[in-house]
């Protein structure tokens, strides 16, 4: 792994990619920390109602995504991106102004999620076009600590907005109790006001607004890259290996358009999707967690402590851990299986709820997010590779669309169970048994780890699909037919540095066109 330098000739699609990541990572996490927090307290919604509102956002921006994998396919990246940023920044304004239920739920429930889901999911498509086999894990690595890294500005962001308010929204907040209700018959608020939450709502506008122009300058392209070298046995030297040589060119990508039917039985015939498949059901309960860290730690923290909490900056420790972490565990894991880090880490992610069963204390949280993190650094880097790795290109948009489908099933009870679980342990005023709480959530939460295990032979299989057949440095198709067709056996050994089953025979010299420097062997790599 060459790091940074591996990006080098890469081009500005990528780095827009980059920039378009940071913008959109900005706007979300800011706004899903003070989510439930801004529905209770500037619109009334209960805790129960607050967490269904939140699950039924991250919901949606699964079930339009997947009813939209096939337009995305059919639109390309580029404009898949203008329209997905446009549209996110209308709803975020209209958040922002509105006084009303009603049209605070049409765009939490219709376009805000239209336009996310459009977002992040392309943009990791975004980045397989842009990058090469060689530099692709550094690439996603890099990818995902950019988001940490605007996870990490959000915290003390929410921190500012809402604690410097405090003492103006707890004035409101008074005069709203002694009138008797914040809410009218009709659903909407009597006034308007400039909250600590809906000013960080607007530092998302001002991010949405950027990623809009940054969006309209990106093209439709991708990186194509051929590497030209002798296929190096499994005992090779680091020498040998060293002559090999990539060569890289960008070109138009023209979108592999087809109807619906054609491109959902292309996707759902092919054994690696399902085994995909199989993992992110598997995970759903540890990626869930993040959803607690979300919409149930911050109101926890500010019952249990009280509201000076400084909720935004222990939740920053998560992103600043990955950002210091990601490119750490990335350089000295590369050529591990993306599966095997993911089995690892998930162990490490679901062990960290315990800490706050055990003990009821900011220490126990500041533990919960750090080990969190650290399980978090080893496995969710990879499953952005591990997912590009196995989807056909030019169907990404289907592929991810179809496998996210999982999510739904669980992002919607997991709202509800949040707020279900604080109002019945963690109420904002009455006896509390909080942590009782978050045993429920580590045990829902080290099932996937567990589960994982038991099914490993079945999701680390490694099928007829998975196979890439590399044939180097022959002269023509003919010669490629007849090294295929030669019915010489195959041997195999074990290339352990770099995880790969080789497969070589020997085919006498006449039966192949190759240049005279080249060896008779050649190879055929499972991956």
């Amino acid at each position: 792994c060459e790091g940074f330098s591996s990006l080098s000739g890469s081009p500005t699609e990528l780095y827009k990619a980059y920039l378009l990541k940071f913008l959109d990572s900005y706007s979300y996490f800011s706004f899903s920390i003070i989510f439930t927090l801004f529905l209770s307290e500037d619109f009334g919604f209960s805790d129960v109602a607050a967490g269904s509102i939140y699950g039924a956002w991250g919901a949606l921006v699964t079930v339009y995504g997947l009813v939209s994998g096939v337009m995305v396919d059919n639109m390309g990246v580029a404009m898949s991106l203008k329209v997905g940023f446009a549209l996110s920044l209308l709803s975020r304004i209209s958040i922002f102004f509105t006084n009303s239920k009603t049209v605070l739920l049409w765009n939490v429930c219709l376009f805000l999620p239209m336009g996310n889901c459009l977002g992040i999911p392309v943009l990791t498509t975004g980045i397989r076009r842009y990058t090469t086999a060689i530099n692709r894990g550094f690439a996603f690595g890099l990818f995902y600590v950019i988001m940490n890294v605007a996870a990490l500005l959000s915290g003390p962001v929410v921190d500012m907005c809402t604690i410097l308010h405090k003492d103006k929204n707890n004035a409101e907040a008074d005069s709203n109790d002694d009138a008797g209700s914040n809410v009218e018959d009709d659903g909407a608020l009597p006034e308007w006001s400039l909250t600590g939450y809906r000013i960080v709502i607007l530092t998302g506008i001002i991010a949405n607004v950027l990623a809009v122009l940054v969006a309209f300058t990106v093209r439709e392209i991708k990186l194509d890259d051929k590497q030209q070298a002798p296929i190096a046995a499994a005992d090779a030297t680091n020498d040998s290996n060293s002559n090999s040589k990539t060569t890289t060119s960008v070109s138009t990508f023209q979108p592999l358009k087809g109807s619906p039917t054609q491109i959902l039985r292309e996707t759902l015939s092919t054994p690696s999707f399902w085994r995909f498949l199989a993992v992110v059901m598997i995970t759903l309960n540890i990626r869930m967690i993040f959803r607690h860290l979300d919409a149930t730690l911050p109101k926890y923290m500010m019952r249990e402590f009280g509201p000076n909490t400084p909720k935004g900056t222990i939740y920053s420790i998560n992103p600043a851990l990955i950002i210091i972490l990601v490119p750490i565990i990335q350089a000295a894991t590369c050529e591990v299986d993306p599966l095997v880090m993911i089995h690892y880490g998930i162990y490490i992610s679901a062990a960290s709820v315990f800490f706050l069963v055990i003990s009821t204390s900011v220490t126990a949280c500041v533990l919960f997010v750090i080990v969190l993190s650290i399980g978090e650094a080893i496995w969710s880097p990879r499953l952005y590779d591990y997912t590009m790795s196995i989807s056909k290109e030019g169907r990404e948009g289907t592929y991810m669309a179809l496998s996210s489908a999982p999510l739904f099933l669980a992002k919607l009870p997991v709202g509800f169970m949040s707020g279900y679980l604080l109002q019945k342990y963690c109420p904002e005023e009455g006896e509390r048994n909080s942590k009782a709480m978050w045993l429920i959530i580590a045990l829902s939460t080290v099932v996937s780890p567990i589960l994982l295990t038991v099914f490993w032979g079945y999701v680390s299989k490694k099928d007829e699909d998975d196979v890439k057949v590399e044939l180097k440095d022959f002269d023509d198709e003919k010669s490629v037919t007849e090294y295929m067709a030669d019915e010489t056996p195959f041997t195999e050994e074990v290339n352990e540095s770099s995880n790969l089953v080789i497969q070589r025979k020997n085919v006498p010299s006449a039966s192949s066109s190759r240049a005279s420097n080249i060896s008779d062997e050649d190879s055929k790599e499972i991956v």
